[in-house]
């Protein structure tokens, strides 16, 4: 339980930081830059930074950790995918026991209630002499999907590398895409989602899908996020 509560801190300073530091591009240079919160007793020039509060803060330089591997992201690069990779996800029906923790992890991951399910276990069975098996139905992010042709603001889209994603500020909930998809994976946010303050606060990205707002539709996103975090690392 103690490990899941810092890794969940983690990502929410992740994600706290990445908004940071694309606010303060201009201030950070071409290099992505986070905030250490190691004792530096080194003076060096201050640095000015736009918070996810909107407050222009000012920060000592020597604080700010350079990345190498971590670009800022656009959303035009978010819309656009990695290049030269091509993402799919394998399941083995024969080792599924309906454990649901893939649910759950899920679930922490994007912040979304217990009620809500991207990833949903089914018990299929193809014929009566056959045995029964649990299948993990979530979005197949199609090579030719429905979803993305019937979407009329171009909320939804296929990336290059294969990921259909949804871009919550452009989606208007008109469930188009809910009536196309043939697997009914795409789920609809009635309530304002309740999520921490700092992670309602952020600013839209569709790698995150993050932060959750009320009348528009959601999905898995086969979080690319992490994809491109280990591409980077693997880079």
């Amino acid at each position: 339980m103690q490990q899941n509560e810092i890794n969940d801190n983690k990502r929410r300073e992740f994600l706290k930081t990445a908004a940071l530091v694309t606010a303060g591009v201009a201030a950070c240079g071409s290099l992505a830059c986070s905030c250490s919160s190691k004792n530096n007793t080194q003076v060096s020039k201050k640095v000015q930074l736009l918070s996810p509060d909107g407050e222009i803060v000012e920060i000592d330089s020597a604080y700010l950790n350079h990345q190498e591997h971590m670009s800022i992201i656009s959303k035009l690069e978010a819309r656009q995918g990695i290049a030269g990779k091509k993402f799919v996800m394998v399941v083995d029906l024969a080792l599924c026991k309906n454990a649901r923790k893939c649910i759950t992890a899920c679930q922490k991951h994007h912040y979304r209630p217990e009620d809500v399910e991207w990833l949903s276990v089914k018990l299929m069975k193809d014929s009566d002499k056959g045995a029964p098996y649990w299948f993990p139905k979530q979005c197949f992010h199609c090579d030719n999907p429905p979803c993305v042709k019937v979407c009329p603001v171009d909320a939804t889209f296929k990336r290059q590398d294969g990921l259909v994603l949804i871009d919550n500020e452009r989606c208007i909930g008109c469930k188009f895409c809910m009536a196309a998809c043939p697997y009914s994976t795409r789920v609809f946010n009635w309530d304002e989602p309740e999520m921490p303050a700092d992670i309602r606060d952020l600013a839209n990205n569709p790698e995150t899908n993050l932060p959750a707002r009320v009348g528009t539709v959601e999905k898995c996103d086969f979080c690319p996020d992490r994809i491109r975090k280990v591409y980077y690392l693997l880079a």
